[in-house]
């Protein structure tokens, strides 16, 4: 097949990310961008070598003849920018979170099946190897049944983070601190774990001035599907702390940290009453720096639109993460336990865009 054309949509922050990442794909050629302001598309171009630099996501498309595209603008506008370029004629990488509501994912999902092109979600924390290796180990059934899976991330973020995008901070557009900087961990948590079931939650806004139902801080009960239990905290008002998960089953337990495999332990099969003798596993995994998970999750799209393949993240397994979050949210206003299916299903109204 010949190489794709691709573009990136949305010129700030992740939108770098995954020109440099395009560029180290094998199979694509990074040929155009998009963006709400003339000057913003402009100086990406300039940036990147790139002759061509639109304000409108279909007119790149046409324009450019384009093959493929990478949403990276703000988490509420996914949806239509998706919708547009799906309709438009080209497949689609989606930053993370897919979108902030469950009827915009819906209408995404669907979006792209009508226009029988690729939708992928950008996990990539799913491609660093210490989260394979943990994946293999539990699916291989090195730790036995899970009974507890555990997920924190505990992360500072001054008043001006929020203050510095009008987007940041608001329920619509950015969605708090589990749909913004604790996604990964939520998603890698369920992903390793085998899904979340149904979720209680308390959610507070500790220190910091934002808009109405956008938390900084957030500690959930979990049940998984497959029975075992959990909790996830999350927090962008802590000074110290760090992102943690530690999976513990009846045969043995895994932790990551990191990037890396900080604990890794299965049982010998000698116990007593009062506890259970465990060998160390010593794992020496490599450490990928920032950019190294785009790349390979950019290669996998990339290779999975010229073999016309699924992809790693297709778009149902990338909103899987978002419904927990919005069954977290319900739960928190509810003050009861909420299905992450109900959400999925629509059964559950807070989980939908207000106005729709």
């Amino acid at each position: 097949m010949a190489q794709i054309r691709y573009g990136i949509v949305g010129c700030g922050g992740i939108g770098a990310t995954h020109a440099e990442a395009v560029r180290s794909a094998d199979g694509a050629t990074l040929v155009a961008c998009a963006n709400r302001s003339k000057a913003g598309a402009r100086v990406f171009a300039d940036d990147h070598g790139l002759d061509a630099w639109y304000t409108s996501v279909t007119a790149m498309i046409e324009d450019s003849d384009l093959d493929a595209v990478s949403v990276c603008t703000p988490s509420g506008t996914h949806a239509d920018v998706t919708i547009e370029a799906a309709q438009a004629g080209a497949d689609v990488l989606c930053e993370k979170p897919l979108d902030v509501y469950a009827d915009r994912m819906d209408r995404m999902i669907d979006a792209c099946e009508a226009a029988d092109v690729t939708l992928a979600g950008v996990f990539q924390e799913r491609f660093q190897p210490a989260t394979r290796r943990a994946k293999a180990a539990i699916d291989a059934g090195e730790l036995g049944q899970p009974v507890l899976g555990d997920a924190q991330v505990k992360w500072f973020r001054p008043q001006a983070y929020y203050d510095d995008a009008t987007w940041k901070g608001t329920r619509d557009l950015d969605g708090g601190v589990l749909m913004s900087q604790a996604i990964h961990t939520i998603d890698r948590l369920q992903w390793l774990v085998g899904g979340i079931e149904s979720v209680r939650a308390v959610t507070d806004s500790h220190d910091r001035d934002l808009a109405a139902g956008c938390e900084t801080t957030a500690a959930l009960a979990v049940r998984f599907e497959n029975g075992a239990l959990g909790t996830i905290s999350a927090t962008t008002a802590t000074k110290g702390g760090d992102d943690r998960i530690e999976i513990n089953g009846t045969e043995g337990s895994i932790a990551l940290a990191g990037g890396d495999i900080v604990a890794f332990e299965v049982g010998t099969g000698e116990q007593t009453h009062y506890g259970a003798e465990t060998t160390a596993i010593d794992e020496d995994v490599e450490s990928l720096e920032w950019g190294a998970g785009h790349v390979r999750g950019v290669a996998d799209f990339v290779e999975a639109v010229r073999e016309n393949r699924e992809p790693a993240v297709p778009g149902r397994e990338a909103r899987r993460a978002v419904d927990v979050i919005l069954a977290a949210e319900a739960a928190a206003r509810r003050e009861a336990t909420v299905s992450v299916d109900a959400v999925r299903s629509g059964q559950v109204p807070e989980a939908t865009t207000p106005d729709g």
